[in-house]
């Protein structure tokens, strides 16, 4: 029986470099709030976590994936633009995301707390902001194989020949000699 479920839906590079990135945010999100809650209250470490501290980090988690997925396609475009846009989206990632799970940790202060909290806990700690950074930068890169994935998918082999002559653009077809 499990064997016909596999042929039925077998994801695709593309579908698993996009899981895997949000997979890596979701729980560098959530590592990042259990910093977050260790640098309020230090005595958590030892006596373990209290309900509210617990839902601090699994409101991180959430935020992080629900602003990865707000980000849309800011994240995993190819060239300098899409270098671009992936730094605003990595921008984009770390501040809505603190937004959004401040807001789930405590509805009106954590709206306010929650990005001044991380930007603080990444201020604080140089090495732990070069290690969101690169986190960023490896959901970019896989976010990336599924960009290429998909725009593969509407793009026809015969457009991307050099000398075909309809890989032009629409507008400059007939135009050019």
């Amino acid at each position: 029986m499990r064997q016909p479920l596999r042929k039925f839906r077998k994801l695709t590079e593309g579908e698993r470099a996009r899981a895997l990135a949000f997979i890596l945010v979701g729980i560098c999100s959530a590592g990042l709030g259990y910093l977050a809650v260790l640098h309020l209250d230090r005595g958590a470490l030892f006596a373990g976590l209290s309900w509210y501290q617990t839902w601090i980090v699994v409101a991180s988690g959430l935020g992080g994936l629900v602003s990865l997925f707000l980000a849309g396609d800011r994240m995993g475009q190819s060239g300098a633009v899409g270098a671009l846009r992936g730094a605003a989206g990595a921008i984009w990632v770390t501040f809505i995301g603190a937004l959004i799970g401040g807001t789930l940790a405590l509805p009106f202060y954590g709206t306010m707390f929650g990005p001044f909290i991380v930007t603080v806990t990444l201020f604080g700690a140089p090495l732990l902001a070069m290690l969101w950074a690169f986190n960023l930068f490896g959901v970019h890169m896989l976010l990336g194989i599924y960009q290429r994935e998909r725009d593969s998918i509407f793009t026809p082999s015969r457009m991307t020949l050099p000398d075909h002559p309809e890989s032009l653009r629409p507008r400059f077809q007939g135009r050019m000699g």
